[in-house]
């Protein structure tokens, strides 16, 4: 089997005993660790001109990793542009902070004001610019498990347009509000959704973290009152299309697992061993829900070691072999405090397999 075809294997729950093949992964990093990993390994970058202007397009360290999944972004790709040191803006009119976290940021400024709708700026979602690098990349990734990511696809583009505190007392006090402003962020990503009919992708990641380590950031009442009918429709016509739905979640979702399998979640990441016990649900949702994820970037990859590294990533394929529908990864994009060593530990024994 190729990459693609191992992850197809394992979404529809195939199960693999002991040295029955190979169990799928994927490495995903920030860019700080990638650079450090590929002067480590003496890797190279690919950079090619899209609509005039330079961009990243594949480096080595992909081939590296030996990764199952080929990500591919839903923005144009000079839809986030620098707007002072350290600042970038995105297509949203969103200022991030990247000056800490150097790949997503921290929002600060308010990019819609008040509570008129017809003020509300929405990215066109049918503008042929932002498909252009689509085609290229697909070319590039025959074999690989293609996915186009939709970030921010709901709660989290709500909250990064008007601020955390005034959503979430909207949420209270203006539910009127809230459920017309949902609709039209909905409307913009099924569109996007459905502009994506044409390419021969395999799935769809989207991204929302409805949580922290501690549990939910609503009550599950609420959430299923203002998110759950909305993204449905976008898994829905996810389907329709025939294409896969993942979703990316931090924080514990227990409580909405459920809620999940039945709006249409094919995948769950990133299924962190700090807030909920990869065995254990792994175990309960077998043929039902698949997880991507599961191996701690919080404790064991930055401070264990190499040893504790290939002790957890065993562990993990004794259940991906056990139950099916689990794809193998760091909890999140792997961090810069990861010893070089210790991502040679989880390699040997994925690659080893």
């Amino acid at each position: 089997m190729n990459e693609r075809e191992r992850v197809r294997h394992s979404l529809a729950f195939g199960r693999r005993g002991p040295g029955q093949g190979v169990a799928p992964w994927q490495i995903d990093f920030t860019s700080e660790i990638g650079t450090k990993l590929m002067k480590a390994f003496g890797l190279k970058e690919e950079v090619r001109a899209v609509r005039g202007k330079n961009v990243f397009f594949f480096n080595e360290l992909q081939d590296f990793f030996g990764s199952h999944l080929w990500y591919i972004r839903s923005e144009a790709v000079d839809s986030l542009r620098e707007a002072g040191p350290g600042v970038w803006v995105d297509e949203w009119g969103v200022k991030w902070d990247r000056s800490v976290d150097k790949d997503i940021g921290v929002p600060v400024n308010t990019a819609f004001e008040g509570y008129d709708l017809s003020k509300l700026r929405i990215p066109d979602p049918d503008d042929p610019a932002r498909f252009e690098h689509i085609a290229p990349l697909l070319e590039a990734s025959r074999d690989r498990y293609r996915i186009v990511k939709i970030s921010r696809c709901l709660f989290e583009k709500a909250w990064s347009l008007v601020g955390m505190e005034r959503f979430m007392v909207d949420l209270l006090e203006n539910p009127d509000f809230v459920h017309e402003y949902l609709d039209r962020l909905a409307d913009f990503a099924l569109r996007l959704v459905k502009n994506l009919a044409s390419f021969p992708i395999d799935g769809i990641r989207f991204s929302d973290d409805w949580a922290g380590q501690r549990g939910l950031l609503m009550s599950p009442k609420m959430w299923r009152e203002f998110l759950r009918p909305r993204l449905k429709r976008m898994y829905d016509q996810a389907h329709r299309q025939g294409y896969g739905v993942f979703i990316h979640c931090c924080g514990d979702v227990t409580p909405l697992l459920d809620d999940l399998v039945e709006i249409g979640v094919d995948v769950f990441n990133p299924l962190q061993p700090e807030v909920m016990d990869v065995e254990k649900t792994v175990a309960a949702y077998a043929g039902r829900l698949a997880f991507y994820g599961g191996l701690s970037i919080q404790k064991t990859l930055p401070f264990g070691t190499p040893m504790d590294v290939e002790d957890e990533v065993r562990h993990r394929l004794g259940v991906a072999g056990e139950h099916g529908g689990f794809l193998l990864a760091p909890s999140h994009d792997m961090t810069p405090d990861i010893p070089v060593k210790n991502v040679e530990a989880m390699l040997g024994v994925l690659k080893g397999q």
